[in-house]
């Protein structure tokens, strides 16, 4: 009779076992490259070039769901706000401390809540309401995911998803100070499919106020801008005056400011 050593058994099951994942793991990866091919997404958006090959698979198929077959699309810019890339940029990464100096500015009644890495909850205050999510962040190249819903006077409630792709550029003011240049492209994708279409049909007429609609949070962000380069000032002083930022973010925030020229004396006054 013939006796099989128990460690020759072990050695064969650990390299059934280990062939069995390999194969499994194969499999998943050719699973999701192929999920992946079947989300395309064009890199030149209005005119300019965004690196989607670097999108993950499941980004990739978020960006393409919307993009690749849209309800209504339009685009926004170049928008020139007067401050340097650094400031425009530290506000698009601090959405709340966006919300709170709008509100405390009379310019809307935004808030913003943290939902994780690069996402974040969104109230306009005028009916719609979402999650926002950046999906990648390449150089002077933003993509962001948003997943809300509208309520208004026409229907009770519009569920959609959107996609915004964001260019920055640097430039200069005409007093030669530093600037950017902001040029965005939306695409909105509505869950009601009759609705949808009706909205398709009535594209022409109602595709800007959409985009209008869609990219008001950047557009406030813009003006944002703009008032801050007028009175930095203005807005180191109200800064203590907010405890829904925290105290390192405004340390962070002040000292960009600090880096900006005097205040002008006919900037923008902030409401109390």
């Amino acid at each position: 009779m013939t006796v099989r050593r128990t460690d020759d058994i072990r050695i064969g099951s650990d390299s059934a076992g280990l062939t069995l994942a390999g194969l499994m793991l194969g499999l998943v990866l050719s699973a999701t490259t192929a999920w992946a091919d079947n989300c395309p997404v064009a890199a030149e958006q209005g005119r300019i070039t965004f690196p989607v090959d670097r999108l993950d698979s499941v980004s990739r198929c978020l960006v393409s769901y919307v993009a690749d077959s849209p309800t209504t699309s339009g685009s926004v810019g170049p928008v020139r706000i007067p401050v340097p890339q650094y400031l425009y940029e530290f506000l698009l990464d601090h959405p709340s401390l966006i919300a709170a100096l709008v509100r405390k500015m009379g310019m809307g009644n935004y808030e913003f809540a943290d939902k994780g890495p690069n996402r974040f909850w969104g109230n306009d205050g005028d009916g719609t309401q979402g999650l926002l999510s950046l999906l990648q962040r390449e150089g002077t190249t933003r993509i962001y995911h948003i997943d809300g819903y509208h309520e208004g006077h026409v229907f009770p409630m519009v569920r959609a998803k959107a996609v915004v792709f964001l260019k920055i550029a640097q430039t200069a003011s005409p007093d030669g100070h530093p600037a950017v240049d902001t040029s965005l492209i939306a695409y909105t994708k509505l869950n009601d499919p009759v609705l949808s279409g009706l909205v398709w049909v009535l594209r022409p007429l109602v595709g800007d106020a959409v985009t209008r609609k869609l990219t008001r949070g950047f557009d406030v962000t813009n003006q944002l801008g703009t008032a801050i380069s007028q009175n930095p000032d203005r807005i180191i002083q109200e800064l203590p005056t907010l405890p829904s930022i925290a105290p390192q973010e405004q340390r962070a925030f002040i000292a960009l400011l600090q880096t900006l020229p005097p205040a002008n004396p006919s900037g923008p006054r902030l409401t109390p």
